[in-house]
């Protein structure tokens, strides 16, 4: 499934250049200052009054809770589940790698040393002798074992492409009578215990991958590969489980028991509505400062800045694009291409203001099951995402012609940065690998094409008698995709197309496209590490039916050449033993250039982050990974 728990990346010396993960072993141990505030997918409105701000907040530095808003409800609190519902959980989880402050590459969290085998594929982690729990018991590496296995076997598991997937794979056993009779790849035929993971003795985890892969270590710090208590809950064989799934991960039977090994443990938890995180007592690292955190879900973003503005909230992750004033913002400090600086509300309220290049990508996902190829290509002469970068998002981001970011993109010559190459291609095609892309973006770059737009679809067969209605869903309270669909809404009649715009939380969206419910939707999607097959694994076709796009399942509106040349890519140029990066990055361009002709994903943006944060919030601005824990947060 597409990855929507945020993750991206980027490097304390020089974030805008991807680097690969170090293959030395590394004896560095880390405090502890990694990963994930936000989160996604939404309803409820729990209200936090100013009194109560205030009261928590006043005094010196040290101590106090921390208001934030959740963009959406929380719904479980399980790692290996949580797409989309995930407010505060690496506040209260931890992998055995981080990103601390959310920059690369990944340190060691809760392990004093990790060693690498000669060959690439054996990987020994040290764990920590002072990590507990918040139940009061001690990691081991038997605790790992079974996070791991619960991420490769669990059916709650909807992340099992993270861990058995075509990029990084611990090597398994596959029973094809596990799965569905099918000519796709699967990933639920791994067999129960035959993960190759291994609990050398109680401070000692290894596992082995079925082949090398360069972002090991990034992958393995995401928030998926959260270490929970063994036995936890029973959904895997060889585990009966202490507590119920609901009454661990959920509100069931005076639930949620869960304990995971963050510095925040979970408090209370309204499902909806809000959920309150307090400090552990017995955290290994430095810190917290903080009493405690409370993410309060409020899915409009008007509300959201509302609250902001009237001091019931400290940080307020990004504002609502129609509210921004991009000549409000004072910038004073940059640090690689991190801008830190301030901001200055119409009222004379000044906050403070930080920024920095994503390794995000915004997109509309088409299900081909339902979408015509001469549709979704209509969108795309439709749109222009120069403008839309421009008046929509007031300049603070790049326009999307690729769904790989600037920065990873594939280079093809000594010196270059992806930033250049992505441009070139996009421009004119260059170092282009198929026909279709020979002059650069087929749909017209920086411009509409209207009239491409109403040819193809009258050489589809549709005209004014026979008009193509679809239903097209954007996130609650997200105005930028808001206005994005009603600019398309407007061109797109002229090409016969009508399309109805419908509201969804985030979590809704993800659980409606897994299960293939919605034909048109908007979605963004951040890098879990720096390199272009996080998002392209995708797009080549090996697993239509378990894809958001369906390109390629039974009955899709797919070219079987486009698939074809996709999969041919895919397994040759990059899966293929003995492959060069040269030959990686031919086959990531070539997957490029078929969304390009397929148009499972129609690109638009790649934003900037923003974060506003009061005078009196102490907290540093996260580099592109966008993870960070609260542990030196103070409050005055």
């Amino acid at each position: 499934m597409v990855t929507v728990l945020a993750g991206c990346s980027g490097s304390p010396a020089s974030e805008d250049t991807p680097t690969p993960t170090p293959t030395e072993e590394s004896d560095d141990s880390s405090d502890g200052d990694s990963s994930g505030d936000g989160g996604d997918g939404s309803s409820g409105d729990g209200e936090s009054t100013p009194e109560d701000t205030e009261s928590e907040s006043e005094g010196e530095s040290g101590g106090g809770t921390l208001q934030m808003l959740a963009t959406g409800s929380i719904q479980t609190l399980d790692p290996i589940n949580a797409k989309g519902s995930g407010a505060g959980y690496n506040q209260y989880n931890k992998s055995l790698m981080e990103f601390p402050n959310g920059l690369y590459p990944p340190e060691p969290a809760v392990v004093e040393g990790y060693d690498i085998s000669e060959d690439g594929l054996t990987y020994t982690f040290n764990l920590r002798s002072d990590v507990t729990f918040h139940d009061g018991t001690e990691l081991t590496a038997s605790d790992v074992v079974y996070s791991y296995r619960r991420l490769a076997e669990s059916d709650n598991s909807r992340n099992r492409d993270d861990i058995i997937g075509e990029t990084m794979t611990i090597d398994h056993e596959k029973d094809a009578s596990l799965s569905e009779p099918t000519d796709e790849t699967t990933l639920s035929d791994v067999v129960p215990d035959s993960l190759a993971v291994e609990a050398v003795d109680e401070s000692t985890f290894e596992m082995t991958l079925a082949s090398p892969f360069q972002y090991t270590l990034y992958q393995i710090a995401g928030g998926a590969f959260a270490i929970l208590p063994e036995n936890s809950v029973g959904d895997v064989e060889g585990y009966d489980g202490e507590y119920e799934y609901n009454e661990f991960f959920s509100t069931a039977s005076g639930g949620p028991t869960f304990a995971g090994l963050g510095p925040f443990e979970v408090d209370s938890w309204t499902k909806g509505s809000q959920i309150q995180l307090t400090a552990y007592d017995d955290y290994y690292g430095d810190g917290p400062q903080l009493d405690g955190i409370t993410y309060t879900v409020v899915s409009d973003g008007n509300t959201r800045l509302s609250r902001f503005q009237n001091e019931n909230a400290h940080i307020l992750e990004g504002m609502p694009t129609a509210s921004f004033t991009p000549d409000n913002v004072s910038i004073e400090d940059r640090n690689g291409n991190r801008e830190v600086g301030t901001y200055t509300f119409g009222d004379g309220m000044e906050v403070n203001y930080g920024e920095i290049p994503a390794l995000t990508t915004e997109y509309i996902v088409f299900n081909c099951l339902d979408v015509p190829l001469a549709v979704r290509r209509a969108f795309a002469y439709a749109m222009n995402q120069h403008d839309i970068a421009e008046n929509v998002y007031k300049g603070t981001g790049k326009p999307a012609y690729h769904i790989t970011p600037p920065a990873p993109y594939p280079t093809f010559e000594d010196g270059q940065s992806g930033e250049e190459s992505y441009d070139m291609h996009a421009e004119n095609g260059y170092e282009s690998n198929t026909e279709f892309a020979a002059d650069g973006y087929p749909y017209g770059y920086g411009e509409t094409r209207l009239d491409d737009a109403r040819a193809v679809m009258e050489e589809a067969g549709y005209g004014e008698d026979n008009r193509f209605s679809v239903t097209a869903t954007t996130i609650s309270g997200d105005s930028g995709y808001q206005q994005v669909f009603t600019t398309l809404q407007s061109k797109l009649r002229s090409a016969y197309i009508d399309m109805e715009i419908t509201e969804a939380e985030f979590g809704t969206i993800i659980s409606q496209a897994i299960s293939g419910d919605m034909p048109i939707f908007g979605l963004g999607d951040g890098m879990e590490y720096p390199g272009p097959q996080n998002f392209l694994r995708f797009l080549h076709g090996a697993n239509p039916s378990n894809q958001f796009t369906r390109w390629g399942a039974e009955g899709s509106y797919a070219t079987e050449e486009y698939r074809q040349t996709a999969r041919d890519a895919w397994d040759e140029n990059y899966a293929a033993e003995g492959t060069t990066q040269a030959d990686h990055s031919e086959a990531f361009q070539t997957i490029e250039e078929m969304n390009w002709a397929s148009v499972q994903e129609l690109p638009f943006l790649h934003p900037n982050s923003q974060r506003f944060w009061h005078q009196n919030v102490d907290v540093e601005m996260y580099g592109v990974m966008e993870n960070q824990t609260f542990t030196d947060v103070t409050l005055e």
